[in-house]
């Protein structure tokens, strides 16, 4: 059984601004536990599901956004046990782990020095991550050094396409995913360059065809036009199973895909 954790569905800078969800990344519990993109509130919902962050084998960003790395190096110490274990791993573009262009380098040389190793990818590079087989995928974003990631899981493929614009190569990249994850910051009506909205995410769906589909990373116009209302669409429009994450969701992965609500009060209003 492989399972997805998610700590927050809220993105973008207003939603994280104002936390109208939380917005602290998917934990993924495979053969391993590997957090990914642990914005601004993911220790806090770690806390509120009893997860303990000294478990946790990997830390993985996608980009240099802080929506996307905020609790990240508090994360890293938690793996390393406070920095005196250099265990783990830390996986993550140049961007964050460098800087570069507009971007200011995102973890710290002391919290790079952690973590057993540390790994900056792009593109197509291929590593071992918590007990996984990922890749790194393609994406076109604000930060050009983005990436999205592709798990193979004992219970099938999982992709996550990340912050992105809809693009050819994301469907080879993500072709025979199980489990596609989106994330949905903007509606097709209040469309953001460099972002995947509405009508593109059902696009893109349709066309990789997985068992089901994942929204996550709401932004504000998402929540103005309804969440629910989104998936619904899509999901007519694609013909694909389509789940509006909600925040401490779990997504169990056995031969069914099986969406469990968190503990009840423990999620924010959406």
């Amino acid at each position: 059984m492989t399972s997805l954790t998610f700590l927050g569905t809220g993105g973008g800078r207003y939603a994280t601004i104002y936390q109208i969800r939380a917005t602290g990344g998917i934990y993924i519990h495979d053969e391993g536990r590997l957090h990914l993109d642990p914005g601004p509130s993911a220790l806090a919902g770690m806390r509120a599901l009893h997860l303990d962050p000294a478990l946790t084998n990997c830390v993985m960003i996608s980009h240099c956004h802080p929506d996307h790395y905020g609790d990240a190096e508090m994360l890293i110490e938690g793996m390393t046990r406070g920095g005196y274990q250099h265990s783990g791993k830390l996986v993550a573009t140049r961007s964050v782990l460098e800087g570069g262009g507009r971007f200011s380098q995102a973890i710290s040389d002391y919290h790079q020095s952690l973590p057993g190793e540390v790994v900056s990818v792009e593109p197509g590079d291929r590593f071992q991550a918590a007990g996984m087989t990922v890749e790194a995928t393609p994406a076109v974003h604000s930060d050009p050094d983005a990436v999205g990631f592709r798990f193979d899981t004992r219970a099938g493929t999982v992709s996550y396409v990340g912050d992105t614009e809809i693009d050819e190569r994301l469907c080879h990249a993500h072709r025979d995913a199980r489990l596609l994850i989106i994330n949905l910051t903007c509606t097709t009506q209040t469309r953001i360059p460099m972002h995947m909205y509405t009508e593109t995410a059902a696009e893109l769906i349709s066309d990789i065809r997985p068992e089901a589909a994942v929204l996550t990373h709401f932004g504000m116009g998402v929540f103005e036009e309804g969440v629910e209302e989104q998936a619904r669409y899509i999901e007519k429009r694609s013909g694909i199973r389509t789940i509006a994450a909600q925040d401490l969701m779990t997504i169990e992965i056995g031969e069914e895909i099986v969406p469990r609500h968190g503990p009840a009060g423990a999620s924010r209003p959406s």
